[in-house]
């Protein structure tokens, strides 16, 4: 399949579940409308086919470079205090060295890993802000900008591609967008539920133990 089909595609999938109601947690956590993000990813849609010239002889595909600054802009929006905001850039520039250091690693020995890097690289982005966020729609961004971000660093140091070939957000790391943002939307409500239940039979046995303890006069 062609690059950015599958980020196509999946743009198409998340339009319909939006007009359903799926992903009513995450809307609310970034308070957005469902009609809000469906004209969204509808400007994703009409913004894809376009790539544009930037500075330093750069080229940016439009959609792939909107779709992260929109979600950063909108986090940022969130988040009432510099504290937290600065954690959460924190966090973004943990996903982001993650998938450098896996984009430095994967092309070295691929067979060391089990899993390609078109799926490796969204699945290290989920697994660090799922496990480390717990509001859903900071998560997401989190994982899809960080990812981006990665993806845009990693040809300037390594040198793989000459600098007037680079396009930021071409069609295979809008694929990468895409995986990220499923994955999360799958994988947090169900974690984090998981991780709240675990908690709480550790507390209550934990409790259980203090009350049977000896007593202290």
């Amino acid at each position: 399949m062609n690059p950015g089909v599958q980020a196509t595609i999946f743009t198409i999938v998340f339009m319909i579940l939006v007009i359903t109601g799926w992903g009513d947690r995450t809307l609310r956590d970034a308070r957005w409308k469902p009609r809000t993000l469906f004209l969204l990813l509808a400007l994703l849609l009409v913004a894809a086919p376009w790539t544009l010239p930037g500075p330093f002889g750069l080229r940016w595909n439009l959609a792939g470079v909107l779709l992260p600054v929109l979600l950063i802009v909108r986090l940022l929006q969130r988040v009432n205090n510099w504290s937290s905001r600065l954690q959460y850039i924190l966090a973004l520039m943990t996903v982001a060295s993650t998938v450098v250091v896996l984009m430095t690693l994967v092309p070295l020995d691929p067979a060391f890993f089990p899993l390609e890097g078109k799926y490796l690289y969204p699945l290290a982005a989920m697994l660090v802000s799922v496990a480390s966020i717990r509001r859903p729609f900071i998560a997401l961004t989190i994982a899809v900008g960080g990812l981006a971000l990665g993806a845009w660093i990693d040809p300037f140091i390594h040198d793989r591609v000459d600098v007037q070939a680079i396009v930021l957000g071409a069609d295979d790391v809008r694929d990468l967008m895409a995986y990220t943002a499923l994955g999360v939307l799958l994988v947090h409500g169900p974690y984090h539920a998981l991780a709240q239940y675990v908690i709480g039979l550790f507390r209550q046995v934990f409790n259980r133990q203090q009350e049977g303890g000896p007593e202290h006069v």
